[in-house]
This record gives structure tokens, sequence and C-alpha cells, in this order.
């Protein structure tokens, strides 16, 4: 089995990594930190700018199996990266990985990741997947041993391009 990710330790407060970066499971979430968790998603085409994600944070916080995860600069306490993660009791899923664009390439990303297989696999858990839309995300997940299952297109806009669903096994 991996180590678990150093994030994942007491995550139900605060933790920093050496670099002081904060990840903090949000369970109720301030008016300024939805603002904030929406531009991340705007900017980083999650979501469209017309929409607020206050509906997709309120329902991933309420849920049993969910969680939200967010990482703050140590200096401001800005989000700057975003994660949700819970499953189906079937399989595991990450939804909104978001990094915001002077922190890409970090490696925060692979340790939000790792946190949520980490959080997953103690949920007993075997599989964790994720839905893509971009070769980037692709290639991201490919390098942390996702492999490809199957496209979906989204029913509501049939000519819309199909996005990708991969899978790791949690079981090692």
């Amino acid at each position: 089995m991996p180590a678990p990710s150093p994030f994942g330790l007491e995550l139900a407060n605060n933790t920093a990594d050496a670099a002081g970066i904060e990840l903090e499971q949000l369970k109720t979430p301030t008016a300024e930190d939805i603002a904030a968790i929406t531009r991340l998603w705007i900017a980083t085409g999650l979501i469209p700018a017309i929409r607020d994600a206050r509906q997709d944070i309120e329902n991933c916080i309420s849920a049993d199996n969910g969680s939200l995860i967010v990482a703050r600069m140590p200096n401001d306490q800005q989000i700057f990266a975003t994660m949700m993660t819970g499953h189906d009791t079937v399989f595991g899923w990450i939804h909104y990985l978001a990094i915001a664009e002077h922190a890409q390439g970090s490696g925060i990303g692979s340790e939000l990741v790792a946190l949520a297989e980490d959080i997953l696999r103690l949920s007993g858990l075997g599989e964790i997947r994720v839905t893509i839309e971009s070769a980037a995300a692709d290639d991201f997940y490919t390098k942390l041993g996702y492999d490809f299952i199957g496209s979906v297109t989204d029913q509501d806009q049939p000519d819309s391009p199909q996005n990708k669903i991969m899978r790791k096994s949690l079981v090692q």
C-alpha cells in the first residue's frame, strides 16, 4: 500500500506542508470562500462564468460521503486550489480539482489527488474514478496511474465533446 499523503493527517482542522500551504476541509464556507471558489472554477474552466458554485458546494458539504478540500496561501489565506471527493458506496470520485494558474506545476494537484485516494481508501473503497474534460487532465491523471475506462456525453448537450472516465485501483 502506498504511504499516506502527508496532507491527509489531521485534516479535520488545518494542516500545512513545509511551504506553509494550508489545507482545509470546508464544512461551513463563508460567503468570501464561496466567491473565491467560484472565481477559481471559472478561471480554470470548470464552470461557465454565469454560474454560481454555491449549490455544488452545498451539495458536497451536506453529503454523507463528501468532502470539499481547499488549499490556502499562507500569507493571505486566499484559496488557490480545490478538490471535492466522495463516494457512492461503490466507487470513490474526484470532482472539481482546480489549481490557480500561478500554482500549476507545483505538485499541489498531485498531493490533493493522493489525499483523495487516502480518504477513499480509508472508507474501504477499492476504486477511485474521475471524469475529465481536457487533454491536460488526461495527461495529469495518466501520470498518476489512472486508466481510461469509457466516455460519456453530457445528455443535456448532445453536441458537446465526450468526457472521459478514468479509474485507479485503491487496493495495492
